[in-house]
């Protein structure tokens, strides 16, 4: 404080960032409510499925608001101003406050990435992903607590950190929050690299898998705001004057939580997405046909209602015949020649003999070899037929039987 002379005190008392401290956190806060209640909706009303990385993400949101109320509290005590220009009252208050807020800041980072790996255990099937997704969420789980535990002991005893005339017999060096704040960059970066391999090997098409690698691509501008954080506190350690140079910490602190959990929303947007992408990809392939071949079209081909003809020509074999119908038609032809070589022979031979004449019966049947000695009983009487029966395109008529089947 006493390289500032009273010119510079009184000058720079008049410039404050007080209320952009403020200003930060409402915005920030609100926007990561905003998506937290969309993801909440849209989990819950479209896909009717909400699970415990919602309920996780939800109480990220409550400590995150307790972070941004405590800058509140910080930049009305005196955060944002020259030091020389905070009244000495102020500083226990503004001391404790910033206290809670980095304590807040650590929990709400922590049940952060736990709601994204537990959406990525969701949605991530593959056993060497879930067994990965399980060692990563509990070097998470280590590394957020013992955060907080360093927060949590900041000094010893505690209320020395923010009174100076309580003895500190002990206090964390700034090595230790160096190290911390690099372990949960790091943890940062794997979360967002884990899924990328999965995605890319899917067998999915490229369109989808450009959604999904766009998404989990949003993570990493959480590890760029850490690591400018990280920066901005390194280069303001020490500072005499770190209620007012130190603001530009506050800031990306306050981004970065926020961020976070925006970030973790927009991981579960994927069904939305996926929907406006489709819907647009119809309506190109609509504008891409000129509007007069899209009329005639629509002239030329009248909808299908029920008892209207067909409109596919019957010409056209619409499919393969299969065993069983080249079969039937085979028998169906056999009957009809059987049929008719009996009413002709009954004609010529009427009152004499009932024997037919084999070569006529192998002509027709073609089954059996042409033996012109050999006597033949009579075939039975033809199917009785339906013209109804007779299915589209094919000759095979078949039998009315009560219990009718193949």
């Amino acid at each position: 404080m006493s390289s500032l002379d009273n010119g510079d005190v009184e000058s720079g008392a008049m410039s404050s960032h007080q209320n952009n401290i403020i200003v930060c956190a409402v915005v920030t806060w609100s926007i990561g409510a905003i998506f937290v209640g969309l993801r909440l909706n849209l989990r819950g009303r479209l896909i009717r499925v909400i699970g415990p990385e919602d309920w996780v993400i939800l109480a990220a949101l409550v400590f995150s608001g307790c972070n941004s109320a405590g800058s509140v509290v910080e930049a009305c005590y005196g955060m944002g101003r020259h030091s020389a220009s905070v009244p000495d009252k102020h500083w226990r208050p503004m001391l404790e406050a910033a206290w809670f807020t980095a304590l807040f800041f650590s929990v709400s980072i922590c049940l952060t990435k736990v709601s994204i790996l537990l959406l990525y255990l969701r949605s991530l099937t593959y056993e060497w992903t879930k067994i990965s997704l399980w060692i990563l969420m509990a070097v998470v789980v280590v590394t957020g607590l013992a955060d907080i535990a360093i927060v949590a002991t900041t000094c010893l005893p505690l209320h020395a950190f923010w009174d100076e005339a309580a003895h500190a017999a002990y206090c964390h060096p700034r090595e230790v929050y160096y190290a911390i704040a690099g372990l949960q960059i790091g943890t940062d970066f794997l979360i967002f690299l884990l899924p990328l391999p999965v995605v890319w090997s899917m067998r999915s098409p490229r369109d989808q898998k450009a959604v999904l690698i766009t998404v989990f691509s949003f993570g990493f501008f959480i590890c760029i705001v850490s690591v400018v954080r990280l920066v901005e506190l390194a280069a303001n350690d020490g500072d005499k004057d770190y209620t007012f140079t130190g603001v530009t910490v506050a800031y990306w602190s306050l981004i970065e939580v926020n961020t976070a959990i925006v970030v973790s929303c927009i991981m579960t947007f994927k069904p939305l997405l996926t929907r406006v992408l489709a819907s647009s990809a119809r309506q190109k392939s609509r504008t891409q046909v000129p509007p007069a071949e899209r009329s005639d079209a629509a002239h030329s081909v009248r909808p299908p209602t029920i008892g209207s003809e067909p409109t596919r020509g019957r010409g056209v074999v619409a499919r393969k015949q299969s065993w069983l119908s080249v079969q039937l038609a085979r028998m169906d032809r056999s009957l009809q020649t059987v049929n008719e070589t009996g009413e002709t022979g009954e004609t010529e031979t009427r009152g004499t003999s009932d024997e037919l004449d084999t070569g006529a019966v192998g002509a027709g049947m073609g089954l059996w070899g042409a033996d012109v000695h050999k006597q033949l009983t009579p075939p039975p009487p033809p199917f009785a037929v339906v013209p109804d029966r007779r299915s589209y395109g094919s000759s095979v008529t078949m039998p009315v039987d009560e219990n009718e089947g193949p």
